[in-house]
């Protein structure tokens, strides 16, 4: 009987050893799969988008346009949901750099609502052009490239 409980005890500990390698070789895998270059750009746009969250908060607290607030608040979330969804792949935490933020500010405050919407614009357009060669290898940036056209028509909605 201890023989048998033995034996049956050694099974054990032997399936339990196969499903942690498989877990362990899943979990490589997966991290392995991206390339240094795709790597790189995904912690250029985890950037992109820490950032971007700040220039649309700052926004948000100086624009006068009556929807103004509203609509930066919430592409601002978005921003950071895009942020957070990039980490997921990165497995980096960044944190947001507030120059940017600070010149859209100043570059609102000095040459105006309109001006600053359509750079906007632009940019978020830009960005979908640059997510394009990853969607295929990274299935959630589809999404993101989605809320960035989004985003696009929504700050071209605050035009004057």
């Amino acid at each position: 009987m201890i023989g048998e409980n033995q034996n049956q005890f050694e099974w054990l500990v032997f399936d339990s050893n196969i499903a942690i390698r498989l877990l362990i070789l899943i979990y490589t895998k997966t991290q392995t799969n991206m390339t240094e270059e795709q790597k790189q750009q995904l912690l250029k746009f985890q950037q992109g988008e820490l950032n971007a969250l700040l220039i649309y908060q700052r926004l948000a607290k100086i624009t006068k346009h009556p929807k103004g607030k509203e609509v930066f608040s919430e592409i601002a979330a978005d921003e950071g949901r895009h942020a957070a969804t990039l980490r997921s792949y990165t497995k980096k935490v960044l944190k947001p750099r507030a120059g940017k933020a600070i010149l859209v500010g100043f570059l609102y405050k000095l040459l105006g609502h309109n001006f600053v919407i359509g750079l906007l614009e632009k940019g978020e357009m830009k960005s979908i052009k640059s997510y394009r060669p990853l969607k295929g290898d990274f299935p959630k940036i589809q999404k993101i490239m989605d809320d960035e056209l989004r985003h696009a028509e929504m700050a071209k909605s605050l035009l004057t």
